[in-house]
């Protein structure tokens, strides 16, 4: 079967007449984007009357179907999407993962209007940054943004290529003129451990309020980074009880959930979830401080982990929480998503993850417009992750620039 890259405008094109899709990529010409659209249509309209579970494993549905409405094409005036933002601002603080997610909301929605809530965000995840560089569930910290700003910041990754074309639907992201200098006042909490999913996450978090001038100290992004590399598993680190070939060098290195405790067990084996939102955070990581991701060791280890293990059927490991083939499957979806757009390829090896992903989840959508796969996974969840994935909702690590949406 015929394989399609998206290529960037100004590179050379497969097929001048093929369609683009809004950050400038080609879209491969299996992928029905009117089906896409109705599917998405169908899952925000199950999404504006669904339930809103809060969890303590996972993201809160507030904030997550606030960025599936941002995405999914659901006005600003809309009813429902002014319900939702505003509970979701007058929340105070508290958890990584509804903070990391509205800082992408409001990063999303407007950067320079939301800038100082954003800013907000940017402190909470900073005070929350432990002193191995990883994310707990977090607490609430007292300190407070400074008012002012920075000598504006030189972008090492800002295109020098004209702009993509500007879908007429699509609003310009404003440029951002004002830079806000976080201040850490403390660490994260010692007596909640680190785990995998909340520091990717708040590494979403993080890239949304860089994007938004808002500035954390070099020495705390270079803190996160290192995190990554020292939870990698790897040849020495790895259970050697593990049945999962990738645990050693065979099928390169991933990542499993957590340093261990009595739910997770230590050094387990990596799998697909955790390995896609580790080489994202580390390609967010290297893009703040101006290094190129795709020569980043750990990154190159993580893709090869996931070509070696790759599916869009199981979340291969198995996971720790639901050792199941399909435990917290469209959650990895999500993920999956993040590392492609985030890396910057159509492709994982030889695997086309769009395509492969489109197919599935066209095919499993519910009558009532939900998703509904994924063990220990509310249909809300499911839902939100695949609009997400089908959206390609991840900017490219160029956004910051105003050429791109």
């Amino acid at each position: 079967m015929r394989r399609w890259l998206w290529i960037p405008v100004l590179g050379l094109l497969a097929d001048p007449g093929s369609a683009q899709d809004k950050d400038g990529f080609k879209i491969n010409p299996e992928v029905n984007q009117v089906k896409v659209e109705q599917a998405i249509a169908r899952g925000v309209a199950f999404l504006k009357t669904s339930d809103s579970p809060d969890s303590a494993i996972g993201p809160d549905s507030d904030e997550l179907k606030l960025l599936t409405f941002v995405h999914g094409g659901v006005p600003e005036g809309d009813a429902a999407f002014q319900d939702l933002l505003k509970k979701c601002l007058e929340r105070k603080p508290e958890k990584t993962y509804r903070v990391s997610v509205l800082a992408m909301c409001l990063e999303e929605i407007d950067r320079v209007k939301y800038q100082d809530q954003i800013a907000i965000c940017g402190q909470f995840l900073l005070d929350n940054v432990k002193s191995n560089g990883g994310f707990g569930y977090g607490e609430p910290t007292g300190a407070t943004p400074e008012a002012g700003s920075v000598a504006t910041r030189k972008d090492p990754f800002k295109s020098k290529k004209a702009s993509a074309p500007i879908d007429p639907n699509e609003k310009i992201k404003p440029e951002v003129t004002k830079h806000i200098l976080l201040k850490k006042s403390k660490d994260g909490p010692e007596a909640l451990r680190s785990d995998n999913s909340n520091s990717q996450y708040g590494a979403l978090g993080i890239r949304a309020c860089h994007d938004a001038g808002v500035v954390f100290p070099k020495d705390v992004i270079e803190k996160c980074h290192r995190y990554w590399l020292n939870n990698q598993r790897t040849p020495q680190n790895a259970d050697p009880k593990a049945k999962n070939v990738a645990s050693g060098g065979k099928g390169g290195f991933g990542w499993c959930y957590s340093e261990g405790d009595t739910i997770c067990s230590k050094m387990g084996p990596p799998y697909s979830s955790m390995t896609a939102g580790a080489v994202s955070a580390l390609c967010i990581y290297d893009y703040i401080l101006g290094k190129d991701w795709k020569k980043d060791r750990a990154v190159i280890d993580g893709m090869h982990w996931l070509d070696t293990n790759y599916s869009v059927t199981q979340n291969v490991g198995p996971c720790e929480i639901a050792p199941v083939p399909d435990g917290w499957l469209y959650y990895y979806l999500y993920a999956l998503e993040r590392t492609g757009l985030l890396y910057d390829t159509a492709m994982i090896g030889s695997h086309d993850w769009y395509l492969d992903g489109y197919k599935v989840l066209l095919g499993a959508q519910k009558g009532n417009g939900s998703w509904d796969a994924s063990h220990f996974i509310k249909p809300t969840w499911d839902t939100c992750f695949a609009i997400l994935f089908l959206k390609r909702s991840t900017r490219p690590l160029v956004a910051s620039t105003v050429e791109r949406r």
